[in-house]
C-alpha cells in the first residue's frame, strides 16, 4: 500500500550541508524544515538549532516546552514551531539568554554568532516591482516584502529594524562595497568589491574582490553588509588571537 501524507524527518546523511551537525552517523534521523521564508538547502530547523547547535536545550520535549513558552524570538517574533526554517542573517533571541545572528562559515555552513544588534537585520534585495498606487515593492532574500523608493536596486542590501520592518539604511551594491560571500569556495569570506566583470555567454556575471588576497567569484554569491557585521570569520580570528 502506498505511503500517505508527508514525513517530518529526513536521514541525517542526506541533510543539506548548510546544517552544522557532526553526528550524522551516530543518529539516523533529523527533523526536516517546514515550508517558510528560508529555502530548505539554506535553513536550519529551529529545534535543531537550539538543541543540537546551540545546546540551549537537551531533548525534543524540552524544545517544545521552551518554544511553547515563547522564549525564542526569530527576527523579533516568537516562534513555536520547532521545524521553522532559520536562515541567513536571521536574528535569534532567547528571552532568558543571549542573542545570535545566523551567518555562514568557510565550509558553507550556517553558524550562529553572538550579536548585540538583534534589533536590526540586513536583507538582500532579490526582487523589485511596482504595486498598486505606483509604490515600489522590494522582495528580500528571506521572502519578506517591503515598500521603498525607486533608488533601491536588486543586489543592494537594506538594514531594517525589527520587528516593525522599517528601512533605516540602504547598502549599495557597487564598487567599494563590503560584501559577504555566501556560497562557493570563498563562502564565509568578507571582502571589498572592486568591480563587476561582464557576463560570459551562458554564465552569471562575475565579481572581482579583495580581502586578504584578490579573487574572483560569481556576483550572485555576494551579500552587501555594513561595518557592524561580525560573522564566523571574525569569530575565528578573534579565537586565534586569544
Amino acid at each position: 500500500m502506498a505511503k500517505k501524507g508527508r514525513t517530518y524527518h529526513t536521514k541525517r546523511l542526506a541533510i543539506p550541508k548548510a546544517i552544522p551537525v557532526s553526528d550524522k552517523k551516530e543518529k539516523k534521523f533529523m527533523m526536516s524544515t517546514a515550508p517558510g521564508p528560508a529555502p530548505k538547502q539554506m535553513a536550519i530547523p529551529l529545534g535543531v538549532l537550539i538543541r543540537d547547535v546551540l545546546g540551549f536545550t537537551t531533548s525534543a520535549s524540552e524544545n517544545r516546552k521552551v518554544l511553547n513558552a515563547k522564549e525564542v524570538m526569530i527576527d523579533g517574533m516568537a516562534r513555536r514551531d520547532e521545524r521553522f526554517p532559520v536562515g541567513l542573517m536571521d536574528s535569534i533571541t532567547f528571552t532568558k539568554g543571549k542573542s545570535y545572528r545566523i551567518t555562514v562559515n568557510k565550509k558553507g555552513q550556517l553558524i550562529p554568532v553572538e550579536t548585540k544588534h538583534a534589533n536590526v537585520k540586513i536583507g538582500k534585495v532579490v526582487g523589485k516591482h511596482t504595486v498598486k498606487g505606483g509604490k515600489i515593492n522590494l522582495t528580500l532574500h528571506d521572502g519578506r516584502n517591503i515598500l521603498a523608493d525607486n533608488n533601491v536596486k536588486v543586489g543592494d542590501s537594506v538594514i531594517i529594524s525589527l520587528p516593525d520592518q522599517k528601512i533605516s539604511k540602504v547598502l549599495k551594491f557597487q564598487d567599494g562595497a563590503r560584501c559577504l560571500i555566501t556560497e562557493g569556495k570563498h563562502a564565509g569570506t568578507v571582502a571589498k568589491l572592486e568591480s563587476i566583470i561582464g557576463r560570459k555567454e551562458g554564465n552569471w556575471p562575475e565579481a572581482k574582490l579583495k580581502g586578504d588576497e584578490e579573487f574572483i567569484t560569481v556576483a550572485k554569491y555576494l551579500f552587501v553588509i555594513d561595518d557592524n557585521y561580525e560573522g564566523a570569520e571574525h569569530k575565528a580570528k578573534k579565537h586565534e588571537g586569544a
